[in-house]
């Protein structure tokens, strides 16, 4: 009897034991498993800043070469042209000369316009928000259908996060404009002592974002997605009545 009652205690230390290394093991597993995650999470963000790194110096590099390359080398055409407008007296050598600069001078404004999308010039001298309010400014036309409205204490959005909002900001403007059916937009800047926030409303189209996101073939959204990342920024689509809501906020 005694010896049955120790055999009988010794099962069942010995399936404790096993059950106890089987709990061991899952949770080694479990761990090990959740840990590659967040080590592979890891190196995605990190590929990720650095790849919007690498094109925001290729952008400033293209930028500068448009501006000093390009457009130095149009303006020296277009002070030649004039030299020969004043030189000249044929009236139609002076007709074709005057076509020629007109010409010219439609290139160096493309040339500026490519250079400014590359790399606004305002957005390091000057900071996020004047940048984006000389953005909105060109696009505008006269229409005033973008607004952007500073409820801000007088918080400068850092360098590096102003970069990637800029682009966000011009990839929705763009969308905006290409299919929303806008009639107005405003965006407005916010500010607390730990956060600084970003919300965009129109009365345009309505759509889901984040259904939008999975089925589109172009890489607007993408981008957008991308950028928010980057900067580790929380973004949020706000039901409204008419058109679209999005915030877009940052931890300072």
């Amino acid at each position: 009897m005694d010896y049955s009652s120790q055999v009988g205690s010794l099962i069942i230390i010995g399936t404790g034991l096993i059950v106890i290394l089987v709990l061991v093991l899952l949770f080694l597993a479990v761990f090990y498993q959740t840990n590659l995650l967040k080590i592979k999470r890891k190196e995605a963000e990190l590929l990720l800043k650095a790849s919007l790194e690498s094109e925001k110096k290729e952008r400033q590099r293209i930028a500068a070469d448009i501006h000093d390359g390009v457009s130095g080398d149009l303006n020296a055409v277009r002070n030649f042209i004039a030299i020969l407008l004043r030189t000249e007296t044929d009236t139609e050598k002076k007709e074709m000369f005057s076509e020629i600069k007109s010409g010219v001078e439609a290139a160096l404004e493309n040339t500026r316009l490519v250079s400014y999308k590359l790399m606004p010039p305002l957005l390091e001298k000057a900071g996020f928000l004047q940048a984006f309010q000389d953005y909105l400014d060109r696009i505008n036309n006269n229409t005033a259908i973008f607004t952007l409205i500073n409820n801000g204490s007088g918080y400068q959005v850092p360098s590096e996060q102003a970069y990637e909002l800029f682009r966000i900001l011009q990839e929705f403007t763009s969308n905006m404009m290409k299919y929303g059916n806008i009639s107005f937009c405003t965006v407005t800047f916010s500010d607390a002592p730990e956060i600084y926030w970003i919300e965009i409303q129109d009365d345009g189209t309505p759509y889901n974002f984040k259904e939008q996101y999975a089925i589109s073939k172009g890489a607007g959204l993408k981008n957008i997605s991308s950028r928010i990342k980057a900067i580790e920024a929380n973004f949020e689509q706000i039901p409204i009545e008419k058109g679209n809501k999005f915030v877009i906020s940052v931890k300072k």
